[in-house]
């Protein structure tokens, strides 16, 4: 679950939540009531607060996805207990007047899956097959809007990209490979989602779902996969200890690189450096026997 939320709180709202000791994330904890009488707001100004904060505890989740939720009449994961994930689209689709990138799907499945099911966890990704097998056999509405969602302003790029469709995908795409190389640049470093969306000039949200849909993980996988990456090149070819390549490849401590190696890769750094020296053993000798039997046929 998200730790930090946006709720587009005025100055005064953000004064009141410190002086408290409240965070943004929790407020929904609080309800409704209680949040209208410490802000002395509105009835629907505390509810639509609860609702942004609600919405944004949720994997992935940001600000914009958790207004748009607002923005169909939803306050509550409650509220969407009996929903669906494909008709949910399709109702936002219309009331936007666009068709909308297809990880939005996703999203909305994914929340409904909280609403139901909220101890058991998930990200948007995980209902990516069960959309494409979804519309595969059902399709979308006849009177689906013709217009694409990266036409609306909120998602036009800073360099005035055309709003053709093949073009704006290039832009997207030339962005998200950007992130790519950011992190191959970076990987031992500790760099957040934000940092990274700063530097390609996408948003975290919009970057998150593109990228996944390129490389088929998260940036953070990525710059997991880029860690160990380099370290498996450094137990193969160097005699640096566990610790020290450890700390080279960025991971917090060598207990956290060991816990990431054995799983990702089943087998620990010590193992696979053992693993790789009798294999290289074996080649060797396996030569040295060959280039014998050819001295010895040839005297």
């Amino acid at each position: 679950m998200n730790n930090r939320a946006d709720l587009k709180l005025t100055g005064a709202e953000k004064k009141i939540l410190r002086a408290h000791h409240v965070r943004q994330s929790i407020l929904h904890n609080f309800g409704v009531d209680t949040v209208q009488q410490m802000l002395s707001v509105s009835r629907m100004r505390a509810a639509e607060l609860c609702a942004m904060s609600e919405f944004q505890s949720l994997p992935n989740v940001g600000p914009r996805f958790a207004e748009d939720l607002i923005f169909m009449g939803f306050y509550s994961l409650r509220d969407l207990k009996h929903e669906n994930g494909a008709k949910l689209t399709d109702r936002y689709e219309k009331q936007a007047g666009v068709w909308a990138d297809p990880c939005v799907e996703d999203m909305f499945r994914m929340v409904v899956h909280y609403a139901r099911h909220p101890g058991v966890h998930r990200n948007w990704w995980d209902f990516t097959a069960e959309r494409k097998q979804f519309r595969a056999k059902h399709g979308y509405p006849e009177d689906r809007p013709g217009k694409p969602w990266h036409e609306l302003p909120q998602f036009r790029t800073t360099n005035k990209v055309s709003g053709k469709k093949d073009e704006t995908k290039m832009d997207v795409s030339s962005k998200v490979k950007s992130a790519a190389k950011y992190i191959r640049e970076h990987y031992p470093e500790s760099i957040s989602l934000k940092k990274i969306s700063r530097e390609v000039g996408l948003s975290a949200f919009h970057l998150l779902r593109q990228f996944h849909l390129l490389y088929e993980m998260t940036p953070g996988q990525y710059q997991t996969h880029q860690r160990l990456k380099k370290a498996t090149y450094l137990l193969r070819r160097s005699q640096r200890p566990v610790h020290s390549i450890a700390q080279a490849c960025g991971f917090m401590n060598e207990s956290a690189f060991i816990r990431t190696f054995r799983r990702d890769l089943k087998i620990t750094p010590l193992q696979y450096r053992l693993k790789h020296k009798q294999l290289s053993n074996k080649r060797t000798t396996s030569g040295s026997v060959v280039k014998n039997k050819v001295v010895k046929y040839r005297s």
